[in-house]
């Protein structure tokens, strides 16, 4: 007997032909559709465009490790007078029996000023501070050169700013 099965009929088998069959037709006609076409492309000119344009050169920005450790190394700095100006917010016992407001109104001749002022003064310094840590943490990663120019300028502004927050006559 031929293995036929006890009802007389050939026994299913779970082997798909399909697959491999058309894996195998696919590859033969992809490989000669490819042949076909590099011996068209070799037989024709190469198109040119129609308009050639210059590229664009698009400015560069050159992040380094150098400039942005410097910049790490200023943003410490600024993170130690933050803490500094902090302490100064909060006047003392002393700093308020040194400087009375009414002393500093009568001594305002010499220059003195009150404890409220000094502390107002240096909430001032504190809030400029933290802006121009905002101001170089931004520096870091500019999206233009003229970003990076904006920042700088008004990272200069907010020093100068500081600089002069204690002599307001000026």
């Amino acid at each position: 007997m031929l293995g036929l099965d006890h009802a007389g009929t050939f026994p299913s088998v779970n082997i798909n032909f399909g697959r491999p069959f058309l894996l195998v037709l696919g590859i033969s006609l992809g490989s000669s559709l490819w042949a076909a076409d590099d011996s068209t492309a070799a037989g024709t000119p190469p198109a040119t465009p129609l308009s050639p344009e210059p590229a664009i050169e698009l400015p560069t920005i050159q992040v380094t490790k150098t400039r942005v450790h410097e910049i790490d190394v200023t943003i410490t700095k600024l993170d130690k007078l933050i803490a500094r100006e902090k302490k100064k917010v909060k006047s003392s016992e002393l700093d308020k029996a040194l400087n009375n407001s009414k002393l500093a109104q009568t001594a305002a001749i010499f220059g003195g000023n009150s404890a409220a002022h000094l502390s107002a003064v240096a909430a001032s310094r504190v809030s400029l501070l933290e802006t121009e840590r905002a101001v170089l943490e931004a520096m870091k990663r500019p999206s233009t050169l003229q970003g990076l120019a904006m920042l700088e300028a008004e990272l200069e502004q907010l020093r100068t700013t500081r600089r002069n927050l204690d002599n307001a006559t000026r």
